[in-house]
């Protein structure tokens, strides 16, 4: 929703009472605030320590995002949650009036993740629009005692928690927020997105810059404190094609990666498989990264040797030479890490690519494959990596008079990774 929902809830903005400027200054001084732009999973939420859920707004509203949440999302921030990440989910009342459209977030999307805790969240309330109701904070030691405005939000059904939740906002019985511990991370919920934004953080007589300040650290994970020492990892793997029945046929495809999951879409087929979990493990887990990060942290240019995809088997395929462009930037808790770079192989065998290069001969004359890597990682004060997440794709160009598209066949592969810190036991 912050593309086509200018104004709303949007980091850096400015110029509306609902953007987030005021907070994002503040959070400036300790914290980082980045964007999120692809679905929520372990891969995209692997250099987090926070996860700010801003208002997933009914799709009803004009302007909303089209994207919902899936059980898939829920999992993630679980996920997240249980191996010591914060989370801070900022709703609004789901209230059906005509003129409050806009107040309502996507309460039966948002229920996937209220469900699994036991909360219930009332549909059919919504907080004074005539005034800011003065709601006051409680819960962790340090949150008491602070009066924070509250404008047209909504309440928790029934003023009642499941057992290790407590009231983190309450107004006249009525709980406005709550937080609780999941896994060995902490979430917070509050039912008025707006007590964040630009018109309400400084609202005079109120407290809420004061008390999100308190907050934010309150829900930061432990592996801010100091170096990571266990982390997770997760390794998976995809292939696509373009099948003809005169060369590659979809079955040939298939039966590449007879194990993977199938997915068929317009021209392309593709196969998606996992590689390799591992919850909780030790500094052995680095070992999985197809690079040495510690060596690209001081270059600007560095050449490091990889091996061509393999098509039909996750064993490593010939060896070649990268040259990677590297970007370090530093932030708060040490360095930022980008690396990129491409290589081309001219006239290689299937066997570089290929376990079993008789079976992709019939996809024609093997004349270029092109790979890409890409390596983003977190690295902390002492230079030691504290995350990373990888991805290495891979085209192959196969010329063949008889394939359906431009008399080549076109094969896209990848092996993709990330490792991510695990809060202290």
């Amino acid at each position: 929703g912050y593309v086509a929902n200018h104004g709303r809830y949007t980091p850096g903005d400015v110029y509306h009472p609902n953007g987030l400027a005021m907070l994002e200054a503040d959070l400036a001084v300790e914290h980082e605030l980045r964007l999120l732009n692809e679905p929520l999973s372990p891969a995209s939420l692997f250099d987090a320590d926070l996860l700010l859920a801003v208002n997933p707004d009914y799709p009803l509203y004009e302007g909303a995002s089209p994207y919902r949440w899936t059980p898939e999302d829920v999992d993630a921030i679980l996920a997240f949650l249980d191996r010591g990440g914060g989370v801070l989910l900022m709703v609004n009342s789901f209230l059906s009036r005509p003129d409050f459209w806009e107040e309502n977030f996507d309460l039966e999307r948002v229920s996937l993740l209220f469900d699994r805790l036991g909360i219930r969240w009332d549909p059919n309330y919504m907080s004074s629009d005539d005034r800011i109701e003065p709601a006051r904070s409680g819960g962790d030691p340090g949150l008491e005692g602070f009066t924070v405005g509250y404008g047209q939000g909504g309440r928790v059904l029934g003023d009642r928690l499941p057992s290790g939740f407590e009231p983190l906002l309450t107004y006249q019985g009525m709980i406005y927020g709550f937080t609780g511990k999941v896994g060995s991370g902490r979430l917070a919920v509050m039912g008025d997105t707006g007590l964040i934004s630009n018109g309400l953080l400084c609202f005079p007589g109120f407290d809420n810059a004061a008390f999100l300040g308190r907050l934010f650290p309150l829900l930061c994970p432990t592996w801010g404190d100091g170096a990571a020492d266990r982390w997770d990892l997760r390794r998976y793997g995809h292939l696509s094609g373009c099948p003809s029945t005169q060369s590659l046929t979809e079955e040939a495809l298939r039966n590449l990666r007879p194990q993977a999951t199938w997915m068929v879409d317009h021209h392309y087929r593709h196969l998606y498989w996992d590689q390799e979990e591992r919850k909780d493990a030790g500094a052995e887990v680095w070992q999985a990264v197809p690079v040495e990060i510690a060596a690209l942290a001081d270059a600007n240019r560095a050449t490091v040797p990889l091996r061509w995809l393999r098509l039909d088997s996750d064993d490593p395929g010939a060896e070649v030479d990268l040259e990677l462009s590297v970007r370090t930037r530093q932030s708060h808790q040490g360095a930022d890490l980008h690396a990129i770079g491409r290589v081309c192989g001219q006239d290689l065998p299937w066997a570089a690519v290929s376990r079993n290069p008789e079976a992709l001969a019939v996809a024609g004359q093997l004349e270029q494959v092109h790979l890409v890597f890409q390596l983003d990682a977190v690295l902390d004060q002492d230079g030691r990596p504290r995350a990373a997440r990888w991805r290495i794709g891979q085209i192959a160009y196969a010329r063949d008079a008889r394939a359906a598209h431009y008399g080549w066949t076109i094969l896209l592969s990848s092996a993709s990774g990330a490792i991510a810190p695990r809060a202290s036991a």
